[in-house]
């Protein structure tokens, strides 16, 4: 594939080097402190009940009684979140009528520490079929011999899940593996707002064990500190985040919980041609893997990112679609008609190149 898209194999070899999560260690020790002083002792950590979503097309909140497993066309909770470089951002829009030219490279499946090892997920010629059909409603178009690429896609799949307490994991393994899927449900301005949250409630939680009201006494008998834990759970950072609004806590359940997820990276072609990767922008997607399987989730999380491939988003798009019915998976051949079809809904604040 180097030979014919024009990529010397430096250029392909810059796609598999791992990127660098810059972040100092006494914030890693921050989070985990905070993550170990929230947690009951000896108590499992479990991602908080899904809420009750209200169905667009009705009036009345719909309310699911039966877990998902045992539901025939459940609703999934996916997020997408795409985000410009400085370079990206210099990039005209894409659309139909003005697609953009792209040779892809799967990175892989991938899955993190306490994810199950024999997980069934989609074999990779379907996933590549999923995400190429995605992109092609967006405009994103394999590169031929008339239409030389400009990109290079690289998209890689799989499980992101929480670590289990009975493994005693570390503060700094809680709090990394924690910042991970934030950064995958929302990208890496959540990713810098959540450590934020956590560095701030740790330091919460410091000054109340250190306050000398714990040790004081009047008149021979002790007095009781000033915040106690329920005092210091309602008052937590965290928690305000989370009461501010529904979508914020959509949010933090999905990143308490197990998510499936999906990555589209999109570089410079001439850029790596010459041995130096410039990425332009970056597509995250997940869905809580909570009573549902890959097989039947990933196909409607791949097909629901379609119109946020290559928009700057301010923030992460949280959706509720249900998923496919089983057996019902069709891959159609794709067809456009004459007009130019209605830009997507995004976000409030959210807009092509913003």
């Amino acid at each position: 594939m180097a030979a014919r898209s024009g990529l010397t194999p430096a250029g392909m070899a810059s796609l598999h080097r791992p990127c660098s999560v810059l972040i100092h260690r006494a914030a890693w020790r921050v989070a985990g402190r905070l993550l170990l002083a929230l947690l009951p002792a000896g108590a499992a950590w479990t991602a908080p009940a899904t809420p009750p979503i209200k169905d667009p097309a009705d009036t009345q909140w719909i309310f699911e009684f039966l877990p998902k497993a045992f539901q025939r066309n459940p609703r999934l909770d996916l997020t997408v979140i795409t985000e410009l470089t400085a370079e990206g951002k210099k990039l005209p829009e894409v659309t139909v009528r003005q697609p953009a030219y792209y040779i892809a490279q799967s990175a892989g499946y991938r899955r993190t520490i306490g994810a199950p090892a024999g997980e069934m997920t989609l074999p990779p010629h379907q996933i590549d079929e999923f995400v190429r059909r995605s992109l092609a409603t967006r405009g994103y178009q394999p590169a031929s011999a008339t239409a030389p690429a400009t990109l290079v896609l690289v998209y890689s799949w799989g499980v992101h899940a929480r670590l289990d307490q009975n493994g005693l994991p570390t503060g700094d393994q809680l709090a990394q593996n924690l910042l991970d899927r934030a950064g995958l449900v929302g990208g890496e301005k959540f990713k810098a707002e959540f450590l934020a949250l956590l560095a701030e409630a740790t330091a919460q939680v410091d000054a109340a064990v250190s306050t000398p009201t714990r040790h004081m006494t009047v008149d021979g008998a002790a007095v009781a500190p000033v915040l106690g834990p329920d005092q210091l759970e309602f008052m937590s950072p965290v928690n305000r985040f989370r009461d501010h609004s529904a979508k914020n806590e959509f949010l933090l359940e999905q990143v308490a919980g197990d998510v499936y997820f999906v990555t589209v990276s999109a570089y410079d072609h001439e850029a790596l041609a010459r041995g130096q990767r410039v990425l332009l922008w970056r597509t995250r997607m997940t869905v809580s893997a909570d009573g549902v399987s890959q097989t039947d989730s990933l196909p409607t999380l791949i097909s629901s990112a379609a119109p946020y491939f290559g928009r700057d988003m301010s923030e992460p798009a949280t959706l509720t679609p249900r998923t496919f019915l089983k057996g019902r998976v069709k891959l159609a051949p794709l067809s456009f008609p004459d007009e130019e079809p209605d830009a997507p809904t995004l976000p409030a604040g959210d807009g092509p190149n913003k």
